[in-house]
């Protein structure tokens, strides 16, 4: 036979397994909630950082492009552009002068090969001597 009470202590129990499974979600979520906001935390430090960085970059190139600006009013661009218009001049001297020295080294080599008699026909025959030799040992190639 069913008792009243053995059925109000089995609906107890059941409403006191929901209250614990309730309990248990409540935790994992209150688990979940710190870790998300952990994260959060975190990653809002970094964009704080971030933003303080780029704040105090930001006054720096402001600063600079003020700089910039004053210094294209007073003429400053112009003076450097002629200094660099004079730069280029003076490498442009230089490389002729160095294309002439090489001419020159050239032409100085060539009369002293020929002075020693370094750029006749038998000097340029024997050129390739060593591969006629008839000492040479087949298949060694140096």
């Amino acid at each position: 036979m069913w008792h009243p009470w053995k059925r109000r202590i089995a609906d107890l129990e059941a409403r006191e397994q929901r209250l614990i499974d309730d309990l248990d979600d409540a935790r994992r979520e209150r688990d979940t909630e710190r870790f998300n906001n952990g994260i959060i935390t975190r990653q809002f430090c970094e964009a704080d950082a971030a933003n303080k960085r780029l704040h105090g970059r930001n006054v720096h190139l402001t600063e600079q492009l003020g700089k910039a600006r004053e210094a294209a009013n007073d003429g400053a661009l112009d003076e450097m552009g002629r200094r660099l218009d004079r730069a280029l001049r003076a490498c442009a001297r230089y490389r002729a002068d160095v294309d002439g020295q090489a001419r020159l080294i050239r032409n100085q080599q060539q009369l002293l090969d020929t002075f020693h008699g370094l750029d006749t026909p038998a000097v340029a025959e024997g050129e390739h001597w060593q591969q006629r030799r008839h000492d040479k040992i087949s298949g060694v190639t140096r």
